[in-house]
């Protein structure tokens, strides 16, 4: 059986109603740069159904006025579905405008344990890069930047990420297909910079709700 993308304009709808709480930046520094450290526990996968469908959500802001990115695991969905890998999409008034996807290996080791970091930079007035790095895996190796997923850029009427908010990230992912297959999925960390300078560290561990997508 084929699954098509988690949650689809459900995504789009929660991002426009997420809360602002949680930033933890400073009231001095601007913030241009915000990195997210994300954990992902498989169970059982499912390859003949191309189980389980993960996807994460990262926002500028907490209100969904701006583009957001969608990083999708174990499956990708633009231009058209296909099983496997990993597919990072820009998200403009319910449009793709960019997508970058690397290998085509479905999820099938029982008990993998899956890491990797995503970088959401403010490079200039207006201009955003959106990046996995020090992505782990048993089914894809290392993945990210470097590795074969290109950076994405987009444009945002931005001078600073002081509206991101890790619960809009949490709110906004999760499993969109046989979460059953998924023991844990986390966002463990969050940090702050400015000008190249880490300014504040959430450390707070923030688990993502399973029970959508069984």
């Amino acid at each position: 059986m084929r699954r098509r993308t988690i949650r689809g304009a459900a995504l789009l709808l929660l991002l426009a109603l997420a809360g602002s709480i949680g930033r933890g930046q400073t009231s001095t520094a601007v913030i241009d740069r915000v990195e997210e450290d994300w954990s992902l526990a498989i169970g059982t996968p499912n390859p003949d159904e191309i189980g389980p469908q993960i996807t994460t959500c990262m926002s500028p802001v907490s209100d969904g006025s701006t583009p957001f990115v969608a990083f999708d695991l174990n499956y990708r969905d633009y231009p058209s579905f296909l099983s496997g890998g990993v597919q990072a999409k820009v998200y403009s008034g319910g449009s793709v405008v960019a997508s970058a996807s690397q290998d085509n290996d479905l999820l099938q080791t029982t008990g993998e344990t899956i890491t990797w970091t995503q970088r959401l930079s403010l490079t200039s007035a207006n201009t955003l890069t959106y990046a996995v790095v020090n992505g782990q895996s048993t089914t894809w190796g290392a993945f990210g930047q470097g590795q074969g997923l290109s950076t994405l850029t987009f444009t945002a009427n931005l001078s600073s990420l002081a509206s991101y908010s890790p619960t809009t990230s949490v709110g906004n992912s999760g499993v969109g297909w046989q979460s059953n297959r998924v023991t844990q999925m986390t966002l463990t960390q969050v940090r702050y910079y400015s000008g190249g300078q880490l300014v504040a560290t959430d450390t707070t561990s923030r688990p993502v709700d399973l029970a959508i997508g069984q």
